[in-house]
């Protein structure tokens, strides 16, 4: 079985009476076989033959190699947080002289940062952290996103592919019968000549198709690193009922995520560029030894004058940077809060277009009830023609929405702070 770990456990309660002590033996024997089960752990392997369109959605999410990336950036943020609060290495100065008096000096120097260096390093550091979680955030959601609509859009294609080669097959069956008859009616002579046009379209039309149906399945192929063999089950349900999503679960973007995370960066920038107008210190103690005395200690400080300048171009620069993002800022959170308003709508109009529009598998079935209404002779070859027309247009554009809900879905799960962990 391909699930995550999960485990199951099955709680009883036996209340035996006295008068019923005979039977607790019964009762005992009757929930042996549960608490045999009540700690089961599934182990994942995505190696095994997948079952169902949510095995392989949860095998994507662990195998992809965008999101077993993502790792990487663990790591980098780790280095990033622990660079910015190293404290700076003592310098080790000595001077020998080589003449007669043999002079020895050695100083041990320990620069201290002052002005909140350290502290506006490690706000900064925390600043691209964040901004770094934010996008591995944005590429898990983007990645569950783009394998979701693939599961759906495999599901279409197919569904779309089997429909064309019914219509194909009774349109041949059609074109066979009729070329049969020793002698054909004017209209028969018609309708021989409009289903062979036909057949031709919709073999052009079954060429995309099968391109599409073929690149959207290396796709998926492409997240859990294998081919996916004819016997594997990926086709998933069509969902008429959509769930009710929480419009105030929704706070903020990731583009406003990103927004407010430059803004911190940008703040400590500044503080560091006037944690520079303060001078470098290093301090530390000295030992002197000349020829023929003991050895003296002292203590040596050493910093720099700001005479000529206090780092003020630095900081002009960084306080402009700050106010335009502070500008900036107010906008971003106007536009990503308009957009969540525009997605939940959006994901409410389709979700009750969906729930009352026909079902796909009805839609299919109208072609059939066209195909027999044709052989008993109640409506022409053109009445056929137009028939798989109008079933076509009618399922790609009820399939054109699905996808759309699907996207919004994933979208709006990911802004609230949850990666849908299983496929709907």
């Amino acid at each position: 079985m391909i699930v995550a770990e999960e485990v199951v456990l099955i709680k009883v309660r036996i209340k035996v009476l006295e008068k019923d002590t005979k039977n607790m033996y019964k009762y005992i024997l009757a929930i042996m076989p549960f608490l045999i089960i009540s700690q089961t752990i599934y182990a994942t392997d995505c190696n095994e033959p997948i079952k169902s369109a949510n095995d392989f959605y949860v095998c994507a999410l662990l195998k992809d190699k965008r999101i077993v990336s993502l790792k990487f950036s663990r790591e980098e943020r780790e280095g990033r947080s622990t660079e910015a609060a190293q404290i700076p290495n003592p310098e080790v100065e000595s001077e020998f002289n080589f003449d007669s008096n043999k002079n020895q000096n050695i100083s041990i120097l320990q620069p201290i940062e002052i002005g909140g260096k350290r502290s506006a390093r490690i706000e900064i550091a925390n600043a691209k952290n964040n901004e770094s979680l934010i996008k591995d955030q944005s590429i898990k959601a983007r990645v569950a996103t783009d394998i979701s609509q693939s599961l759906v859009k495999y599901r279409q294609l197919s569904t779309r592919i089997s429909l064309l080669e019914e219509m194909k097959k009774s349109l041949k069956s059609f074109t066979r019968r009729l070329k049969g008859k020793a002698v054909r009616t004017p209209e028969e002579k018609t309708a021989v000549t409009i289903f062979t046009m036909q057949s031709t379209v919709l073999d052009t039309q079954l060429l995309s198709l099968k391109q599409d149906f073929k690149l959207t399945k290396n796709l998926l192929e492409l997240s859990i690193g294998r081919n996916i063999k004819e016997s594997e089950k990926l086709i998933s349900r069509e969902r008429k009922n959509w769930p009710v999503l929480k419009k105030n679960s929704v706070k903020e973007t990731f583009s406003s995520k990103l927004a407010l995370a430059s803004l911190a960066q940008v703040k400590g920038e500044f503080e560091y560029q006037r944690s520079k107008a303060w001078p470098e210190i290093s301090i530390g103690p000295v030992m002197e030894k000349q020829s023929g005395s003991d050895i003296e200690f002292g203590a040596k400080i050493e910093f720099v004058l700001p005479l000529f300048n206090t780092n003020g171009g630095a900081k002009q620069e960084s306080r402009a940077k700050l106010s335009k993002a502070q500008s900036l800022i107010s906008r971003t959170k106007l536009r990503e809060s308009t957009k969540v308003r525009t997605y939940f709508e959006q994901y409410y109009d389709i979700a009750q277009f969906l729930k009352n529009s026909p079902s796909q598998k009805n839609i299919k079935k109208s072609v059939s009830k066209s195909l027999e209404l044709f052989s008993k002779g109640m409506i022409q070859p053109s009445g056929i023609v137009e028939s798989y027309r109008s079933t076509l247009e009618t399922l790609e554009a009820v399939q054109e929405k699905e996808l759309s809900i699907y996207k919004l879905y994933w979208m709006l799960q990911s802004y609230s702070g949850e990666v849908p962990k299983e496929f709907l």
